[in-house]
């Protein structure tokens, strides 16, 4: 493993930790006074993880599709956006080699859009915030920004507007899918939780995905099909991509929350902010089961995982007993640790763009 993961996962504990110890007001336009983590030490952090990312060389399945990609004329700009090929991220690729004209320019520039957005994110609507950033570098969502850069941007705007469901601000959250649409496709399939997340968080929710999850899990004939209609083009089902299973190690992951939530945690008396995030917690893991069967559709996870980062807090503070509590926290991050190192055998050697 690069000595450059471990520093980055120490540099995040540390920022975390200080900007959490060292609260500060801010001022709502609303005139609410709120106090949070400290400002600073959250945009050190988030500037770490932006430069981690953006500034490598060679690390990431799908880094030189975007590292050639071509440069798109301004009228295929205005083709892709008007026919709805993902024309957004058309406009990108055109913009980032405008402001600097380097191959790299666009991978800098998509890290820092989706890093910033999902940091932002974290800031402003965490309950733990330390939790919530280490479990966003442990839980694997900064790293697949490595790999699927134009998905987990794609996600990065979805989570960013994910609360305008617990607002009930559905065409507003549709606006959001749908920019977030233009980057990846995909992004669509986050229209689920507008009918999942404030529902009640109980076990007959948890019946109710697990059967929804076997349903799906045997249904990948009529799912393929939907999606080539969608796309209007064939899937390539000869690629070991469609074909090849997820992780159960990272299926196993995943459903962490919901046998805390099971085992230890109170099943009544939940906040309508509670509830929201158990029930993505919920779904996060109930995807990951539906997609256990196909690479190509555990890649959800992009999506849901985001929820992670936030849920958790939530979760824990379910637990009544402190002690219990303390336990279940230290356990949740020492299983996501075990499972970073895991998920990192993809992108072990790191390079700087300066050693190209």
């Amino acid at each position: 493993m690069s000595i450059v993961y471990p520093i980055v996962l120490i540099s995040v504990a540390t920022f975390g930790y200080l900007a959490e110890n060292n609260p500060k007001c801010r001022i709502k336009k609303n005139g609410k006074i709120i106090i949070g983590p400290d400002p600073g030490a959250a945009i050190l952090l988030t500037i770490v993880l932006i430069l981690v990312s953006g500034l490598r060389y060679r690390v990431g399945t799908d880094y030189f599709s975007y590292y050639y990609r071509r440069v798109p004329e301004w009228k295929g700009v205005l083709y892709n956006l008007l026919h709805f090929k993902e024309g957004g991220f058309s406009l990108l690729v055109k913009l980032s080699r405008i402001i600097y004209d380097h191959s790299q320019t666009l991978i800098f520039i998509s890290a820092a859009i989706t890093i910033g957005l999902f940091c932002w994110t974290i800031y402003h609507y965490n309950s733990m915030f330390l939790l919530s950033i280490m479990l966003y570098v442990l839980a694997g969502e900064w790293q697949e920004g490595f790999n699927g850069i134009r998905q987990c941007m794609a996600a990065a705007i979805v989570f960013a507007g994910h609360r305008l469901i617990l607002e009930k601000k559905i065409w507003q959250y549709c606006v959001v899918l749908f920019v977030a649409s233009t980057i990846h496709a995909t992004a669509v399939v986050m229209i689920i939780p507008v009918f999942l997340f404030n529902r009640k968080a109980d076990l007959k929710q948890i019946a109710f995905l697990t059967i929804s999850a076997v349903i799906a899990r045997f249904s990948y004939g009529i799912i393929f099909s939907l999606i080539e209609s969608y796309k209007e083009k064939a899937l390539n089902t000869a690629s070991g991509y469609l074909t090849n299973t997820v992780s159960i190690f990272r299926i196993l992951v995943n459903f962490i929350p919901v046998i805390v939530y099971i085992v230890f945690c109170r099943k009544d008396n939940h906040t309508k902010e509670q509830n929201f995030y158990i029930n993505a917690l919920f779904f996060n893991a109930f995807s990951m089961l539906a997609g256990m069967g196909s690479a190509y559709f555990g890649r959800i996870g992009i999506y849901t995982g985001a929820a992670v980062t936030i849920g958790y807090g939530h979760l824990i503070r379910l637990i009544d007993e402190e002690k219990t509590r303390n336990i279940v926290a230290f356990f949740i991050v020492g299983m996501y640790l075990v499972f970073w190192i895991y998920s990192l055998s993809d992108i072990r050697n790191y390079l700087w763009i300066f050693n190209q």
